[in-house]
């Protein structure tokens, strides 16, 4: 569990209910007509942008926010720098033992270790590495393009909601009795996208974003070790290499 997310948006949108507490009743800002505008019409404003299968995707990787599927950087280079001491000692075909492992630890990791095993050229499974990352990365993008969207879609729906509360008020100045709700819907629609946007859309995206960084950066340490153990690398080269690599301290002298 990632605390600082839960931390920081939970905190941001207590302090906001504190402070609608303390000038009022908090009924005030609760209106159907803004919610239905705002977050109703940003989430179909924001599928109408994306294929259907990639923005429930995107929508679920606010899961990844709080409970990212990132490795410790210092089991991963433990894991890495002993299947080299294993490939160097046994040869490489010793690693055929552990394909399972692979796979379950990393797809990507796992397609690289069978192709090395199978003997295919170095030049193939960068190829393939390549290929692989690119879907990858292709794919965490297209996550943190959704919540971008609706970060930019919930201010403009806001704004749209302000500007039909003002018809609406417009449309009635010689009835007070339906000033209210016009200026209601007015008002609360831009507050309601300001808020979605700033403290849950954009801190979402950004969250996203750094992991994506992370997670590819982590991946590029399963090509360095292919290439040391096709070329006989020494383990702790390679430990030193990774160890820098993922800006990790492993307490070598």
């Amino acid at each position: 569990m990632e605390i600082g997310t839960l931390i920081g948006l939970a905190g941001a949108w207590i302090l906001i209910v504190v402070s609608i507490m303390l000038g009022g009743s908090i009924g005030a800002f609760i209106n159907a007509p803004s919610m239905l505008i705002v977050i109703g019409g940003g989430f179909a404003a924001a599928l109408a942008s994306f294929p259907l299968k990639e923005f429930l995707n995107g929508v679920k990787a606010i899961g990844k926010a709080f409970k990212p599927s990132v490795p410790d950087p210092l089991e991963l280079i433990t894991f890495l720098v002993e299947m080299t001491k294993k490939a160097r000692k046994e040869g490489i075909l010793a690693l055929e033992a552990d394909i399972d492992q692979f796979y379950e630890r990393d797809k990507i990791l796992g397609n690289l270790m069978r192709m090395l095993i199978d003997g295919q050229s170095i030049e193939e499974i960068e190829a393939n590495y390549e290929s692989a990352i690119a879907q990858e990365e292709t794919k965490l993008s297209t996550e943190i393009s959704v919540w971008e969207s609706l970060g930019e879609l919930f201010p403009a729906l806001g704004m749209i909601g302000t500007l039909i509360g003002l018809i609406q008020m417009l449309q009635n100045l010689s009835d007070p009795a339906a000033l209210g709700p016009g200026m209601a819907v007015a008002m609360i629609t831009t507050l309601y996208g300001a808020i979605l946007a700033n403290i849950l859309c954009i801190p979402i995206a950004k969250k996203l974003k750094y992991y994506k960084d992370l997670i590819l950066l982590y991946k590029e340490a399963y090509i360095i070790t292919i290439k040391s153990i096709e070329k006989g690398v020494n383990p702790n080269t390679l430990q030193q290499q990774l160890a820098s690599l993922l800006g990790v301290d492993m307490g070598m002298d």
